[in-house]
């Protein structure tokens, strides 16, 4: 069971949770442009981390998680569909990568995400379309590793209890990736007094070591079903919805050239390289080529 994301409850509905492994999304993604270890981990760790995020909230239109930073990685960007397409992309400094490197004498090494990025922001955007209000959350990008700057989003922009743990895994030149989260529910009614707290605080830390207690090898080899029976069979977990995921990008011929032909007469003169502009797609390679009258013209 790949490219799927499955909800579940633990403890009576106390805590609510989200699992989440793709594997065909990321051959996509991989399939299009080759990338140095290090930005191939950060871009399928960030395609978990968004497709997890999503998969927690109710939209009906674009999802979007994207870092900015000032390092050898500058962005990092994964956008979600409602209907389940995936896209991920990402820009960088191969040379600055490589130098940074030798610096830290880390060469060979995988380093975590938020250290190619270092100074910078993490953006959650929600975008349902015309005639609706952009939902957008910005926390700054401050962690170890992008677990931690996840957890600090929802701590301080949320204010939702969470824990989470990303995974990857290498697969040929392929990057695998994956995640789980839980979350506490808020209770109802303000009826819970301390001693229901009190349990409450004792069974979400037994599920906090549950989920530590997670290696690489059975999240990317286990059905994710078995996964979450073998963690919480003890915590009354209930299984709820399944959303399958896959690639999909939303370029398309018309779309650039309504972008390019909005551009002023003189931008579009100096793009022009024998007799032609062209652009390639950041997210799927898509190389589309216009005449200069093309967009002149409109």
């Amino acid at each position: 069971m790949n490219d799927t994301s499955i909800s579940f409850n633990l403890d009576n509905n106390a805590f609510r949770g989200r699992i989440v492994r793709l594997d065909k999304v990321m051959t996509e993604i991989f399939s299009r442009a080759q990338y140095p270890d290090n930005v191939a981990a950060a871009l399928a760790e960030t395609t978990a981390l968004g497709t997890l995020i999503a998969s927690l909230m109710k939209f009906d239109g674009i999802f979007t998680l994207q870092m900015q930073g000032t390092g050898p990685i500058s962005v990092l960007v994964t956008d979600v569909t409602s209907a389940g397409k995936v896209r991920s992309a990402v820009k960088y400094d191969e040379k600055a990568i490589e130098t940074a490197q030798v610096l830290r004498k880390t060469e060979g090494e995988i380093e975590p995400t938020p250290h190619w990025l270092e100074n910078g922001v993490l953006i959650f955007t929600i975008d349902q379309g015309k005639n609706t209000d952009l939902y957008q959350g910005v926390v700054d990008l401050q962690g170890k590793n992008l677990e931690e700057c996840a957890l600090r989003y929802f701590k301080n922009s949320e204010q939702i209890d969470t824990y989470l743990h990303l995974y990857l895994n290498k697969d040929g030149e392929v990057w695998k990736s994956a995640g789980i989260l839980i979350q506490k529910m808020p209770q109802k009614g303000g009826k819970e007094g301390a001693e229901d707290d009190e349990t409450l605080n004792e069974l979400w830390n037994e599920d906090k070591i549950l989920m530590d207690s997670l290696t690489k090898e059975e999240m990317f080899n286990l059905d994710l079903k078995e996964v979450l029976f073998r963690l919480f069979h003890e915590h009354q977990v209930r299984v709820n919805k399944e959303q399958e995921y896959a690639f999909g990008c939303r370029c398309s011929r018309e779309k650039l050239q309504q972008t390019l032909s909005a551009m002023k007469p003189e931008d579009i003169e100096d793009m022009v390289e024998n007799g032609k502009i062209t652009a390639t797609c950041n997210f799927c390679g898509q190389v589309y080529s216009f005449d200069k009258g093309e967009l002149l013209r409109h």
